[in-house]
């Protein structure tokens, strides 16, 4: 998987459906317990503006006004820097890793928070099945240490048969996916 073509694709779907959004919606309440819609986009922000930070070497900060739009083209103009998916940066949760590491964390995140979303507005989310596959590929062995972490729910099984973007969600404290059409 190319990380700088995944995180594209899944700041594209996220932007997407925040374009969707009424005014009213930013005060709706999302999978992540504590976090309404505002909270989510302003975390999205937060970690594109960390991830920009530790691709390039220079401290970055969001401000008041700041757009997803603003950020995601932040990070990834700063992933398409000369040398950085081998650069070695020290991330603040998972310790020292490879831009291109960082890079398949941070779209994976926004994937997962791109759900957040959709289940906050009512609206169907599933990324391509090739995404979330290799999502699965970071995610199931800091799966442990994210429940543990206090910044996930705990994890769950979800169940015999569960496709991958189900395991997703289960490894993030999402639990099991919702099925359409079931009450």
């Amino acid at each position: 998987m190319d990380n700088r073509h995944a995180l594209r694709v899944v700041n594209a779907r996220f932007t997407e459906l925040l374009g969707t959004a009424k005014e009213d919606d930013w005060e709706l309440p999302t999978p992540c317990s504590e976090w309404n819609v505002r909270n989510l986009v302003a975390h999205v922000i937060g970690g594109h503006a960390m991830v920009t930070s530790l691709l390039t070497g220079k401290e970055l900060v969001t401000a008041p006004g700041d757009t997803v739009e603003e950020w995601a083209a932040r990070v990834e103009r700063a992933a398409e820097g000369e040398g950085v998916l081998e650069r070695v940066v020290s991330h603040p949760m998972f310790g020292e890793l490879s831009g291109d590491a960082l890079l398949m964390i941070r779209w994976g995140d926004v994937c997962v928070h791109t759900w957040d979303l959709a289940q906050a507005l009512g609206v169907e989310f599933a990324p391509e099945p090739g995404l979330a596959e290799a999502a699965l590929e970071w995610l199931v062995p800091f799966g442990p240490a994210l429940g543990a972490s206090g910044r996930f729910g705990e994890g769950a099984d979800p169940g015999p048969g569960a496709d991958a973007f189900a395991r997703v969600l289960a490894i993030t404290g999402r639990g099991a996916r919702p099925v359409a059409g079931a009450d």
